[in-house]
């Protein structure tokens, strides 16, 4: 028996298998099978990574099988780990599925989004010589143990006879209204039966502001997606679930901050001060946990700086930020569960939520104007500012400049929506390739601070430390002509960005 392709779709809740057979049985004769029960989990990071990329991860009888969404195609079939609290691509054995899977996670953690328990019937449908012309599967879905029972049919014709097929689904389709199904509306459908919809959390910050709107409307609006943004990622915070939980936190608070300081006269200056310095709280009980995250991401990279010879005594190293991260995981945890930060969340939303009581100076400005202003000053700042540095100017000024490129960029992101789209588009990728030269810049200099720290507790005496503090020295002196590196490039890529072309576009959209 030769089979073609197959159709599939979802029936009415109601529509029961009988009913099926009944419409069927008018034009042929049928053989069922024994049903059949299967129980899989999807799974994916917490920003949809994995299916952005186009793929479904699913566990199902110890196995884990990756597939297309477009063409439901199994890419790979392997086991694995065992699925736990979270689970990360290093966990997976070397193969072509943990390449797949560590190029779209990078260091998210892959959680379990929706549980599928699905019983499916076969059925054999047979002409008048008794051979099988098609093949008709039931299958009733439910998820996460829910009572919401989806119910679907797929048809997969038998070469030779495909007008039987037609026939069969001719049938079908006057009895019922069905609703085509493929992996990724299975997919889509299990997920919005537990109040899911795929794609519904993205770290990158996007709003869409009205043309008509005020000051404050659009600060309120900008505020508002921030807040939400912090409580979509308390949870993974508090369960450890992976670093980008804090991290996503953190910017949220960074960009509430840059908002608070840089959207003056929009809110009352008593609201506003008072938020910046809760703010500014939460950004210091945040730090020390981000601070080591980023650290241990460091071990590979720092391993492949070194000699073969040199990387081990890293192990001990890296096994001290371990200890001193659980340590602050767990003093992070207690302060998110005091009545301090839940009395800063709840009177923030609050006050979002509210009239906004008495006013400020630009309160009814139109918010237009106010992005403009905003944006075209801190851009003559940085022209002002990256002018000035020179080979010999103290790093601390690229620092400052880097401070102030993060938050002209938070204020092009804030306003983005009001300027059109290629331009703005632009203007963003041009700062961006200075922020990345100032970010790589500060992240070499604080490596480097914290790596002499560490040395400096490093009690004398004994090979082991002697091994690491020999290992450490050498990966100091490897950062430190990369950084030597980064800052001679600087000056060329911040000429593109003061370029007589991207001055005369900023000029354009903010002046």
């Amino acid at each position: 028996m030769k089979e073609s392709e197959q159709e599939a779709w979802y029936l009415p809740q109601a529509m029961k298998l009988e009913s099926l057979l009944d419409a069927i049985n008018t034009k042929f004769s049928f053989a069922i099978g024994q049903p059949q029960e299967e129980t899989f989990t999807y799974f994916d990071t917490f920003d949809w990574r994995l299916y952005r990329s186009g793929f479904h991860l699913q566990y199902v009888k110890n196995l884990w099988r990756l597939k297309r969404c477009d063409s439901a195609e199994t890419i790979e079939l392997t086991d694995g780990p065992i699925p736990e609290q979270r689970i990360f691509s290093w966990d997976f054995p070397a193969g072509t599925l943990r390449t797949r899977i560590e190029s779209v996670t990078d260091v998210r953690g892959l959680l379990p989004l929706a549980t599928l328990e699905s019983t499916t019937t076969s059925v054999r449908i047979l002409n008048k010589d008794e051979k099988t012309v098609g093949l008709l599967f039931f299958e009733c879905q439910q998820t996460n143990g829910k009572q919401n029972i989806l119910h679907r049919i797929t048809i997969q014709g038998v070469r030779g006879y495909d007008k039987q097929k037609q026939s069969i689904c001719n049938l079908l389709h006057s009895l019922c209204t069905l609703e085509p199904s493929s992996l990724r509306h299975n997919f889509e459908k299990a997920l919005r039966s537990i109040g899911r919809t795929p794609g519904d959390y993205d770290s990158k910050f996007s709003i869409q502001l009205a043309p008509r709107f005020t000051a404050r409307q659009a600060a309120v609006s900008i505020y508002s997606k921030l807040l939400a943004t912090m409580l979509r990622n308390e949870e993974g915070i508090l369960n450890d679930l992976d670093s980008e939980f804090l991290h996503d936190f953190r910017v949220a608070i960074r960009r509430t901050r840059a908002g608070l300081s840089q959207i003056k006269e929009v809110l009352p200056p008593d609201i506003t001060d008072h938020f910046k310095k809760e703010f500014a709280h939460l950004g210091n009980i945040t730090g020390p946990t981000r601070d080591l995250d980023v650290y241990m991401l460091y071990e590979n990279n720092y391993k492949s700086r070194l000699p073969p010879s040199l990387r081990m005594p890293l192990h001990i190293f890296f096994s001290d930020l371990a200890e001193r991260r659980t340590e602050e995981q767990k003093i992070l945890s207690k302060r998110l569960k005091t009545t301090r930060y839940r009395q800063i969340i709840n009177e923030w939303r609050q006050y979002l939520n509210g009239d906004g009581g008495s006013s400020a100076e630009d309160t009814d400005t139109p918010a237009i104007d106010i992005a403009r202003r905003i944006i075209f000053r801190r851009y003559k700042k940085i022209l002002r500012a990256g002018r000035e540095i020179a080979p010999e100017t103290p790093d601390e000024n690229l620092h400052r400049l880097r401070i102030q490129g993060k938050k002209l960029r938070y204020s092009l992101e804030f306003f983005a929506s009001l300027f059109p789209n290629n331009e703005i588009k632009n203007v963003i990728k041009q700062l961006k390739r200075l922020q990345n030269n100032l970010g790589d810049f500060n992240d070499l200099s604080v490596q480097q601070d914290m790596l002499h720290q560490y040395l400096k507790e490093l009690k004398p005496g004994s090979r082991r430390n002697f091994e690491l503090a020999t290992a450490i020295g050498g990966l100091l002196t490897n950062l430190y002509h990369e950084q030597c590196r980064v800052r001679k490039n600087f000056l060329s890529t911040f000429s593109r960005f003061s370029s007589g072309r991207n001055v005369a576009l900023f000029n354009k959209l903010f002046n």
